[in-house]
């Protein structure tokens, strides 16, 4: 790392960063061409003063640029500072505010600091997260470990990597030599010194990254603490990323500097939290929603920030511009992409709540445009920048996001570059294939389903913009794919909104685009969701629907679903002859068809009747048949339905040792996916089960786990289910003493979902 900085040397680079020619140059400075040559050849090493404005007014250089050309043509040779002074007083480091939270990410940095191997240590994060505060503390209390000097150097004024050695020696009070470059002076310096060295706002200098290794490899005594919104890459760094405050800490931080605002005022704690994750907790947005006080109040505020970036704005004017406000701070980020890295940022903003590395390739990528292997690249380019994070929860597949912030900046950038549309369309038709593959009712569903719960958001985001595009298909496969699901968890409100919505889309469009099977699949999940939500006639209006659309497209699948919901609203009514006829119906017209699943509901439809006529045999024999079926299928959620109706008619007969195995079967398959309506439904007939057998306690303990889960999912219970689970609450209170009973009941309360089921797999039926 050897750079001759001498005066002919800047000189030349400034004038050709400026775009001139010698002679350009020379008739904009009023002086002859020779004499530019004479000093960029080093002819005449010390210019005449005169001569030296006149180059540095014609080149409009920086002041920064202006005392690097002074003193390299002036040199004064003074001594280097005396160590001591760096540590005699922390005036080598800025005046910074307490620094509010971060006791922990505090106290990890200072102890990696001070151990031997950490010698290069990188505090990266987005913009605003408080990099440069966190450093300067940590310099601050580093300064008894350091006996020869702690330098911190600003670099965000700075634009050229090659002048990263001067700033550096101009901070450590070096004067320019001709003879030896800075870079050499600034290693002497450092080479016998026990120093610490803070770099602040490293991310556009990066070029720069390899000579630091030089000097930490030839200055063994050396430390170096780097804030940057990426890290250096280089081997001996130790990457610290830094996070957006702990929500108390955030809540602390805002109500600080809106008391500096407007003093004695009560700031609550409930509007300032809302305010605080608005702005995804990072201090620099904290701050600059705090100033808006002065004019808004809390709730004002509140509600204004749903346009963030126009209003996260008048900074302090002692900060960078580019930190005066939030959007100013995500553009610095923004500009130091590659072309290829921008445009993979922006289209990302199209996902809501986060995705996957394929989600991602399927929005970024089209034939024609790049190839997935470079999507992973911009995708890793954008986590080192921080502007995108990444989680890896345990083993399992790697989840993307964005803070908020970050992605209204990005979703600014894709309106402007005309790519909403496209990208909103691959993003729809991409979580549309992606719930069908893991439908609940077929194959794939399982631990599919429950990292499909995490998409949600996204299900979301592309059904309204289907709804607003009129994309009726699409929107149809949607609905129908994340309604099944949203049924299965429970979330039955959901379900009914976006399918009634999506089925109207379809009806109004005027041309049925959708496939038939489609519109018949989504139209019976959307009877299952009424028949759950107690809206009987809504759903048989839909199920006489159905019935009439499957008969005109001769759709076998359609008219057994139809049949089948027909059934499920006769027996709602306890019209049960009538309900028989309409589920044999459907048995029929399933047998027709290849589709595993419609068989396997006729059959469960079949089973469910005969159990409620009495018929407990034929309901089990029915239900055994439904069980093997949905096994071969690999269809998770029928396995568990039908293994807890398999141990609600065991327990009907007596049989508690194998209702318990059933039940427990069930959980076991429910803990995978999560749906509050259906582990509530197993809990309850286990809990039912363990009182017929004398174990009070448990039983109390699981009913009370299951109250919670149906207040969370707000699905009642049906009427003979309701009376079986009052029937079990009153055994357990007749057996067991008020106190017990209640603290019993407190205990189940308050489990987990993953606590009540570990407790129902671990009674063993022996706990009175």
């Amino acid at each position: 790392m050897t750079e001759d900085t001498s005066f002919g040397t800047l000189l030349k680079r400034y004038r050709q960063a400026a775009g001139f020619s010698q002679e350009a140059l020379a008739a904009r400075a009023e002086l002859s061409a020779r004499t530019i040559s004479d000093l960029e050849r080093g002819l005449n090493r010390a210019p005449r003063y005169d001569t030296l404005e006149l180059l540095m007014s014609a080149l409009s250089l920086s002041e920064q640029q202006q005392a690097l050309l002074r003193a390299a043509a002036h040199p004064e040779p003074t001594p280097a500072r005396d160590p001591a002074q760096f540590t005699s007083s922390l005036d080598a480091l800025p005046l910074a505010p307490p620094l509010v939270g971060r006791a922990e990410e505090r106290a990890r940095a200072l102890a990696l600091l001070r151990r031997p191997d950490v010698r290069l240590f990188t505090i990266t994060g987005p913009g605003g997260v408080g990099k440069t505060r966190l450093g300067v503390q940590i310099a601050q209390d580093l300064v008894s470990d350091f006996p020869d000097g702690v330098a911190y150097v600003p670099l965000a004024s700075i634009h050229d990597a090659t002048l990263v050695p001067e700033v550096i020696g101009q901070r450590l009070h070096l004067s320019e030599q001709v003879d030896t470059p800075m870079v050499e002076q600034v290693r002497a310096f450092l080479q016998p010194r026990q120093f610490l060295l803070v770099l602040d706002n490293f991310e556009h200098l990066l070029e720069a990254a390899p000579g630091i290794a030089d000097w930490l490899i030839g200055c063994p005594r050396l430390r170096v603490l780097v804030t940057s919104r990426a890290p250096l890459r280089l081997s001996m760094e130790h990457v610290f990323p830094l996070a957006p405050l702990a929500l108390s800490d955030a809540i602390m931080l805002f109500r600080e500097r809106a008391q500096a605002v407007r003093p004695g005022r009560a700031y609550a704690e409930t509007t300032t939290a809302a305010i605080c994750e608005q702005v995804d907790r990072l201090p620099l947005a904290i701050e600059l929603a705090a100033i808006q006080v002065r004019l808004l109040s809390l709730t004002d505020l509140l509600e204004r920030l749903s346009n963030r970036l126009t209003l996260l704005r008048g900074g302090a004017r002692d900060r960078e511009p580019r930190q005066q406000t939030m959007r100013d701070t995500i553009a610095w980020s923004y500009s130091l992409l590659t072309p290829a890295q921008q445009r993979c940022f922006r289209q990302l903003a199209v996902f809501v709540g986060g995705w996957r590395l394929p989600a991602a390739e399927a929005v970024c990528w089209a034939e024609d445009e790049t190839t997935p292997d470079e999507v992973l690249l911009q995708l890793a380019a954008l986590v080192d920048a921080s502007l995108v994070y990444v989680e890896m929860p345990d083993e399992r597949a790697s989840r993307f996001g964005m803070l908020e912030l970050i992605r209204a900046y990005a979703l600014d950038q894709l309106r402007a570059a005309g790519e909403e549309e496209v990208c909103r369309r691959r993003h729809a038709a991409y979580y549309a294939q992606l719930g069908e593959s893991v439908a609940p009712f077929g194959p794939g569903q399982g631990v599919g389903e429950t990292r499909l719960g995490q998409d949600f958001p996204n299900a979301r985001a592309a059904l309204q913009w289907a709804e607003e595009r009129q994309e009726a298909t699409l929107g149809l496969r949607l609905a129908r794919a994340f309604g099944e699901m949203w049924f299965s968890q429970g979330y039955l409100r959901e379900a009914e909104v976006w399918l009634e919505r999506m089925l109207a889309l379809d009806w109004q469009v005027g041309v049925q685009e959708a496939l038939p099977v489609i519109r018949a699949e989504a139209f019976y999940t959307l009877g299952e969701v009424l028949l759950g939500l107690g809206k009987v006639e809504r759903a048989e209006a839909l199920a006489t629907e159905t019935l009439e659309r499957a008969r005109q497209y001769a759709d076998q699948s359609g008219t057994s679903l139809a049949w089948s919901m027909l059934g499920m609203v006769a027996r709602a009514r306890g019209k049960l002859d009538e309900a028989a006829a309409f589920f044999t119906a459907s048995d029929t017209h399933a047998r027709l068809t290849e589709h595993l699943s419609i068989k396997g509901m006729a059959l469960r439809n079949r089973a469910e009747l005969a159990w409620i006529q009495g018929d407990l045999a034929q309901a089990t024999r029915l239900s055994e048949e439904g069980l093997l079926l949905a096994q071969s299928a690999g269809i998770t959620f029928v396995v568990a339905a039908q293994a807890t109706t398999l141990g609600h008619l065991a327990r009907q007969q007596g049989n508690y040792a194998l209702a318990k195995t059933r039940y427990r079967e069930a959980l076991v398959l429910y803990r995978t996916f999560g749906s509050p309506t259906h582990r509530a439904s197993c809990l309850e007939g286990l809990a039912a089960t363990l009182c017929a057998e004398g174990c009070y306690k448990p039983a109390t303990r699981l009913c009370a786990a299951a109250a919670a889960l149906r207040e969370q999912a707000q699905t009642p219970r049906l009427a003979a289910e309701r009376e079986a689970f009052e029937q079990t609450i009153a055994s357990a209170q007749a057996a067991l003493d008020e106190a017990t009973f209640q603290a019993e009941w407190g205990t189940g309360s308050a489990y987990t979902p993953e606590a009540a089921i570990d407790d129902a797999l671990g009674s063993s039926g022996t706990a009175r």
